[in-house]
């Protein structure tokens, strides 16, 4: 089990926290008692203003996929 975490609103939901994505971003959290892992990514929306951000969701999702492994 993994969780995706797309975009600020839902990570800071899932995770109980008001830190901005870019404070979330780029480690693995933890969701309810079962700790499952959580990975945050910057929203499509976003990235389709910032394309120079992309390299960061690659990076985000290469972490998951190591968690997932």
């Amino acid at each position: 089990k993994i969780i995706i975490a797309v975009g600020e609103t839902a990570a800071q939901y899932l995770l109980g926290s008001d830190l901005k994505i870019g404070k979330l971003r780029g480690t693995v959290h933890s969701y309810s008692s079962e700790n499952i892992p959580v990975v945050v990514v910057y929203h499509p929306a976003y990235l389709l203003r910032s394309p120079s951000q992309k390299y960061k969701v690659l990076s985000d999702l290469q972490l998951a996929k190591g968690v997932m492994k």
